[in-house]
């Protein structure tokens, strides 16, 4: 977070935090495309693979352009090695993993708005971890969000949730939602002096050598990829888009303004991840999505609202 001079100015211009929000937003838009391909793809190709796949692909894009620079920083992220492990693990490998596995079972709607829950997951991971203030407005914020959730998740139901009538795909993503909290966490104090492309390298040879073994297991099972031009245009745009693109434009986002402010963007990924499923997809739009949505939606805004002076 910038520091302030004595006249309590940032030190950072208004043009400066503008473009970090563009940043998130613009992230958000390519991460809305990856749940739709998740979601259209889940035959096609099983979860950790594409994860694997996805991951793999960033890894041979970035070589390239980071390899100088992951040289050069190469001492900094051995004193950080397992912190940077971290988040590939969290971020990368398990989150993922945990998406396109929920994917397979849940709309990409449902998925994307469950999605908007990160936001205050985090606020409440840096509580626990952190020892961040949490004020009783935003304690109810938390509160009203997770009833937002409950009802998304039971479809606007509420007998299917005492009938334990729940959608394993929607315990997947909401999972994989703490393991993006922990990422988030990990990304508040990563290490300040490596280049954005540098740790982004790292994190994702974290991601690929960890979920290797995963991808064998799911081959033994016969699990495998059905391959077609289709899949290779898939991979490429999360591999590259979604994964290369976002998570730089994410990371800088973060470094700027902060997990807390950056994750208020995330709401917007619902939006477009709808619009896109509808489409692309052609998912319906169903009452219980409007109003589950609005319900986490009023919550986010009081877990992560500041009164400013």
């Amino acid at each position: 977070m910038p520091n302030e001079n004595r006249s309590g100015q940032s030190d950072h211009s208004a043009a400066y935090f503008l473009v970090a929000y563009l940043l998130a937003t613009l992230t958000m838009v390519l991460w809305s495309g990856n749940w739709v391909i998740g979601r259209a793809f889940r035959t096609e190709i099983p979860p950790i693979t594409l994860a694997f796949l996805r991951w793999g692909l960033a890894f041979l894009f970035l070589l390239p352009f980071a390899w100088r620079g992951a040289r050069r920083d190469w001492p900094i992220v051995r004193k950080h090695f397992w912190r940077i492990l971290g988040m590939g693990a969290a971020g990368a490998a398990i989150f993922h993993s945990f998406v396109y596995t929920g994917l397979r079972s849940t709309e990409a709607i449902n998925g994307t708005l469950l999605n908007s829950m990160g936001p205050v997951i985090i606020v409440l991971m840096a509580w626990i971890v952190f020892g961040d203030t949490i004020t009783r407005r935003q304690a109810f914020g938390i509160g009203v969000s997770f009833i937002g959730t409950i009802f998304l998740v039971s479809r606007g139901n509420l007998e299917n949730l005492l009938a334990l009538r729940i959608n394993s795909g929607d315990i997947w993503i909401l999972s994989a939602m703490f393991f993006w909290g922990i990422y988030s966490l990990l990304l508040r104090n990563s290490p300040k002096n490596i280049s954005g492309f540098s740790l982004l390298l790292f994190t994702s040879a974290s991601a690929v050598t960890l979920l290797a073994p995963g991808v064998v297991v799911e081959y033994m099972f016969g699990h495998r990829v059905t391959f077609g031009l289709p899949v290779f245009v898939a991979v490429g745009y999360i591999g590259i888009f979604a994964t290369v693109i976002a998570f730089y434009c994410y990371n800088t986002a973060v470094a700027r303004i902060g997990p807390s402010q950056t994750g208020i963007v995330i709401y917007l990924l619902p939006v477009f991840g709808t619009v896109a499923a509808i489409v692309f997809l052609g998912e319906i739009l169903k009452p219980y999505h409007l109003i589950g949505f609005a319900i986490i939606l009023s919550g986010i805004f009081l877990a992560t609202w500041r009164v400013r002076k």
